[in-house]
């Protein structure tokens, strides 16, 4: 990586997540110099990969691809990283409304016509969203009037029985990491529509967002795309103050650095964007956006055992609870590989809840929650991981931005819109697969075009 020094480039970076990296790496190729800042000790930004046991890797933050990821597949091709297939064999493990723990082909029998509301109700938001301008959802028809409302308030006026609705809020929470009286149902319709479709969103069968995994883990990406321009990443270096012109910018770090150039890229979600100072200051409405759009709330749970018992009793490793900790999981093995390793999900509240307490008491409230779905070898783990994103300073959250009511029409237009030499560029900012790895490539490419077309004209 290169040494902290005063730095002269073309093009500024604050950020070495994906977004960062994809973007210096295609000003590079347009032939401009860049410089990526990035306040963390590694790269990657919501991507960490970390090794439970010798050799066995997990995926802390992001860790799927689905089949539409267009521009993943092709990043994970040319940097060599195969990729397989998430396993989906066996039936899901339900506890909701009640009554207990029922394996899937019970539960759909059970609640054969719930299950067909719940369709029906996701059928009604593909409609709806294709109204939405993902460039501008502002200007949808219904704009200010689905802006107005939450998620959740719409949710409730669909006459939804119990267990429909309660599908419903797991699965949202699930894509949004925040509970849905939180987030504008303009939002929600803005998420599916850069998605395609609910079942895009919500499917780890084919078609899904969470088809394929990373062979050697989802880390793999960052690191090799860092050793592409490894001479152009400096590592420790927090952004305090960016000093701004027509054709010049001024990146002061912590420490003493300053990155000069003619154009700068802020690749971190708007949150964390808006703690840094600009000099002069940001309109207004810039400023009043990232007061507006906090990340959401996520931890994942990885166990580790000595094989993967819950498929020779024909379950997938996936379980669905109201009662918790996690409301979902997974089945997180690796082929080739003997251990059983499952991973828990806990989101929004959940997070919130259960990621404050003492690890040992939340991993032994979720040891107790596998064993009601699997049984008592549950109980028995090689070993345990865990990690809440709120709680690390240079990330402060999981998976995206939300917005809350009245932000997309009254700031979302402050969303991705340069500021003179300023541009942005996070999965956050994405038009395509926002708050996905696909989307960090696509704001980061798109940010990059604007720098490469301004300098040039």
């Amino acid at each position: 990586m290169a040494e902290p020094a005063g730095i002269q480039a073309d093009v500024v970076i604050v950020g070495a997540g994906l977004s960062g990296m994809i973007a210096a790496r295609t000003v590079l190729a347009a032939g401009l110099r860049p410089v990526v800042l990035e306040a963390d000790d590694r790269v990657g930004g919501r991507i960490l990969t970390e090794e439970i046991l010798p050799g066995v890797p997990v995926e802390i933050g992001a860790q799927w691809i689905g089949d539409t990821h267009e521009r993943m597949f092709a990043l994970a091709a040319e940097l060599g990283v195969d990729t397989f297939e998430q396993f989906d064999e066996g039936e899901t493990s339900y506890e909701l409304g009640g009554a207990g723990v029922l394996r899937g082909n019970e539960f759909h029998s059970r609640y054969h016509d719930e299950l067909a509301e719940l369709e029906r109700v996701l059928r009604h938001l593909d409609e709806l969203a294709t109204e939405v301008p993902v460039e501008a959802p502002w200007r949808a028809p219904r704009a200010a009037e689905w802006d107005a409302i939450t998620a959740g308030n719409w949710y409730d006026d669909q006459g939804l029985s119990p267990i429909a609705r309660t599908l419903l809020e797991i699965c949202t929470v699930g894509i949004l990491a925040v509970p849905t009286t939180e987030v504008s149902f303009l939002h929600l319709l803005f998420t599916i529509q850069t998605c395609g479709v609910t079942s895009e969103l919500l499917a780890e069968s084919e078609g899904g967002a969470q088809t394929t995994r990373f062979t050697g883990g989802t880390g793999e990406i960052p690191r090799r795309l860092a050793a592409l321009i490894a001479e152009y990443i400096v590592l420790n270096v927090p952004v305090q103050l960016i000093e701004h012109g027509v054709d010049r910018v001024a990146v002061h770090c912590r420490g003493g650095l300053v990155a000069t150039g003619r154009r700068v890229i802020v690749a971190v979600s708007p949150a964390l964007a808006g703690r840094i100072m600009y000099d002069p200051p940001l309109p207004g409405v810039r400023d009043q956006l990232t007061q507006r759009s906090p990340n959401g709330t996520a931890m994942k749970a990885f166990f580790v055992y000595d094989q993967p018992f819950w498929r020779a009793d024909g379950f997938n490793g996936q379980l669905i609870s109201d009662i918790g900790p996690a409301r979902m999981s997974n089945d997180a093995c690796i082929p080739g590989d003997d251990h059983g390793l499952i991973l828990l999900f806990l989101e929004g509240d959940q997070a919130r809840t259960y990621g404050r307490l003492p690890q040992p008491q939340r991993q032994e409230l979720l040891t107790a929650e596998l064993v009601r779905h699997y049984g008592p070898v549950a109980a028995q783990p090689l070993a345990y991981v865990d990690g809440e994103w709120s709680e690390r300073e240079w990330t402060r959250g999981c998976y995206n931005a939300n917005l809350g009511p009245h932000v997309w029409t009254n700031y979302g237009s402050a969303l991705a819109a340069p500021i003179g030499a300023i541009h942005w560029a996070s999965t956050d900012t994405a038009t395509f697969w926002s708050a996905y790895m696909e989307g960090a490539v696509d704001a980061g490419e798109r940010a990059a075009r604007e720098v490469i077309d301004a300098l040039s004209s």
